[in-house]
This record gives C-alpha cells, sequence and structure tokens, in this order.
C-alpha cells in the first residue's frame, strides 16, 4: 500500500496479492459451476492478476488443469515479456 499526501491508499488493479486472491474467486465460480469435465480455462491476459488468481486457484484444487492465457495480438504485452 502507498499512502499519498492527501491520505488516499492506493490499490494496485492487478500487482498485489490481495487484488490476485480476490481474483481466484472467479476460478472458484469456474469449479463450482461447471457442468462436467474442466480440462483447460482461457483467460485474459491484461496485467496478469486476473489470470494469476484465477490460476492459483484451479491449480491448488485441480491440478490437471491446462490454464492458457490469451490476449490480442495487438495488444501482446504477456508474449513479449
Amino acid at each position: 500500500e502507498e499512502a499519498s499526501r492527501t491520505g488516499e491508499t492506493f490499490i494496485h488493479p492487478f500487482d498485489d496479492p490481495l487484488v490476485i486472491a480476490g481474483q481466484g474467486t472467479v476460478g472458484d465460480e469456474i469449479v463450482r459451476q461447471r457442468p462436467g469435465a474442466l480440462d483447460a480455462i482461457f483467460i485474459p491476459v491484461g496485467g496478469g492478476g486476473l489470470l494469476a488468481g484465477i490460476a492459483a486457484y484451479v491449480k491448488a484444487v485441480m491440478p490437471s488443469v491446462r490454464i492458457i492465457g490469451v490476449e490480442p495480438v495487438d495488444a501482446d504485452a504477456m508474449k513479449r515479456s
């Protein structure tokens, strides 16, 4: 957490452990609501927080599920990294 001079706290939109943990709830919903077998999950990649949260949760409870990050061709920061 960073405090500003005005007393406000900056919460990073994707590079924060608590935000990533919160994104893991999406993985929980996917696992609980799947109608059958779950082989892979395709997750959009922006800053990486959503992918990290979902992957951390799903891999903890279903390690055999493949996690595949997807991003637009013209916004390929993850690929370039």
